[in-house]
């Protein structure tokens, strides 16, 4: 038996996959345990959503049956996570960082002894968790980061990473200064990491932690080749796995939003995920929009489900939340803000997507979609009726449908999961 540690910021989007390799490493017999710097938030209902969802996390870690590690949040970290849902491009990149990197080097050292302590073999860790790459170093352990997709990665012809501009933006002065920005926060990221690591008496590689495999042991993207087109090379230990997908369970099959799904009828899941899902206005723009077609509309409304219930009716379901894998499996389009799961999961299910990017890495997949040829990007600023309508018009066209079918199959007996949990295997001595 070995003993992994994983680590991760407390979010669905950077704790999914993990997860969901925890689960099938503990199933093998592997002591597993799940680092996690979750706040405890009196008064959650005024807190922002991205925060609410942070204090569930180690309750479900737990249903997961791994062993949670609670690691002590920097009071810098509520600062970022509040402010980040309102920012944009550059600025979004910049406390994106900034909470990534918050308290790392208190963190680093606790991880550090709880290696120690459970004698773990391996660190697996979000790769935007950098106080699980300096832990690996302080104890010499292997480190493994997990990328949910090729993002950040370059991409030819693609703007650059966390800037917020569109690939076909003009190449003139704006992109000039946002391209600076970017790389300017990049060499911010690799100072900021460096100068905690000579503090702990670590040695990292120099530079490009961003812009490259972060990991001198692992990398594993939760992707192929066939679902990153433009990608350039990489380099160092890279494996490409696959979608790393929950597993369905025989529960799900009896949730009333699948229960709900009538024969027959063309369906449309809409998502906004767990970060950008408070937003009654842009549901409803969606809404109207896909009523001016012949579909049936089941809504995943999180925090908007009291101001969208009034709308539920023949034609539109709306749920608080779904059971988001199985669901995908029997509708046949989705309108999503382009987070890394919902967009793998989407691609692996062969379903067309309307994308509507409000920040992070959803411009980035947004494009990406575009670029496979399975979908459309409505940018927040263009989101009404008509552009929804619109697009869904464009993934209606049987080229998409037709395109969108051969991606998924093209991960017809890949595995993700047992992919990435052999080669975390291979690391243990």
């Amino acid at each position: 038996m070995s003993s992994i540690l994983m680590a991760a910021h407390p979010t669905a989007g950077h704790t999914n996959a993990l997860r969901v390799l925890g689960g099938r490493l503990r199933e093998l017999g592997h002591d597993v345990a799940m680092a996690l710097a979750a706040p405890p938030l009196p008064f959650s209902d005024l807190w922002s959503e991205p925060l609410r969802v942070a204090t569930t996390l180690p309750h479900a870690i737990q249903r997961d049956g791994l062993r949670l590690i609670r690691l002590q949040p920097s009071p810098a970290m509520l600062w970022y996570g509040a402010r980040i849902p309102r920012a944009r491009g550059v600025d979004e990149l910049a406390l994106a960082l900034r909470l990534f990197t918050a308290g790392m080097k208190s963190q680093a050292r606790h991880l550090a002894r709880e290696i120690e302590a459970a004698h773990s073999d391996v660190v697996l860790g979000d790769y935007l968790m950098p106080a699980a790459l300096l832990a690996a170093r302080l104890t010499k352990r292997p480190y493994a980061a997990l990328y949910h997709s090729a993002l950040p990665f370059p991409v030819e012809g693609a703007s650059p990473f966390g800037s917020g501009l569109p690939d076909d933006a003009p190449r003139d002065a704006t992109w000039a200064r946002a391209e600076a920005a970017t790389q300017s926060l990049g060499r911010w990221f690799d100072e900021r990491v460096a100068r905690d690591a000579s503090t702990l008496g670590v040695q990292l590689r120099g530079g490009g932690l961003l812009s490259a495999p972060i990991s001198d042991d692992l990398n594993l993207l939760m992707t192929i080749p066939e679902l990153e087109p433009g990608l350039k090379p990489l380099t160092g230990p890279v494996e490409m796995v696959g979608p790393c997908l929950p597993r369905a369970r025989e529960a799900d099959q009896d949730d009333p939003a699948l229960r709900a799904l009538q024969p027959g009828r063309r369906h449309v899941y809409v998502s906004l995920g767990t970060v950008f899902n408070g937003q009654p206005r842009v549901f409803n723009a969606i809404l109207d929009g896909l009523a001016r077609h012949d579909v049936h509309t089941v809504v995943s409304a999180g925090a908007s489900f009291g101001r969208l219930e009034p709308r539920a009716g023949p034609r539109t379901l709306v749920f608080r939340q779904v059971p988001q894998v199985p669901l995908l499996q029997r509708v046949d389009f989705v309108v999503t803000h382009g987070g890394n799961n919902t967009v793998q999961e989407a691609l692996a299910a062969g379903r067309p997507m309307v994308v509507i990017p409000f920040g992070g890495d959803q411009l980035a997949n947004a494009r990406r979609v575009e670029r496979l040829g399975v979908g459309v990007a409505v940018l927040p600023s263009a989101l009404d009726a008509t552009s929804v309508a619109s697009a869904l018009s464009r993934l209606l066209e049987p080229a998409v449908t037709a395109r969108a079918r051969a991606l998924a199959a093209s991960l017809e007996g890949v595995d993700g999961t047992e992919r990435a949990v052999r080669a975390v295997l291979r690391l243990v001595k």
